[in-house]
């Protein structure tokens, strides 16, 4: 059994508990008058149940095969993991200049191309409908705003 997985289980656990208890102080409301403290409470409670999810899958299957914390960092491409937050923190300047539609085509163009490599069409597709779906939820579903940009959309 592996120590790490039981002791950040339980420390996702313990979150999802103070999650929980902060959406409980600001109120909690009905499931037909929501307030302050409904999405948080449901959001702990979603995150508490799939902790003691993988909590119980990890012990009663004893976390064989799993690989241990030298394998998995050694792993890890830190050239791509510093140029994406690099990205990423270049996509949260860009939105409200070029807006949501725009700035988010690019950035899913550049992840899906850096993650793993396929056709230039099913990439450029793929970003498009995951960008049309965000809108479509976010935008025009539950009337959020979105950034604009210089376009107007």
């Amino acid at each position: 059994m592996k120590k790490t997985y039981v002791i950040t289980d339980l420390i996702w656990i313990l979150l999802a508990f103070l999650v929980c208890a902060g959406g409980l102080t600001l109120g909690f409301g009905s499931f037909q008058q929501p307030q302050a403290g409904f999405m948080p409470f449901l959001a702990g409670l979603l995150l508490g149940f799939l902790a003691l999810l993988d909590l119980a899958s990890g012990l009663k299957a004893r976390w064989k095969g799993a690989k241990e914390d030298k394998e998995i960092w050694s792993e890890i491409d830190w050239g791509k993991l510093i140029l994406t937050m690099a990205v990423l923190f270049v996509y949260t300047l860009l939105s409200p200049i070029l807006g949501f539609v725009i700035a988010t085509i690019l950035l899913f163009l550049f992840l899906f191309r850096m993650m793993e490599p396929r056709p230039w069409w099913i990439i450029l597709l793929v970003s498009l409908a995951a960008t049309g779906l965000f809108y479509l939820v976010f935008q025009i579903g539950l009337e959020g705003q979105l950034p604009r940009g210089f376009w107007g959309f």
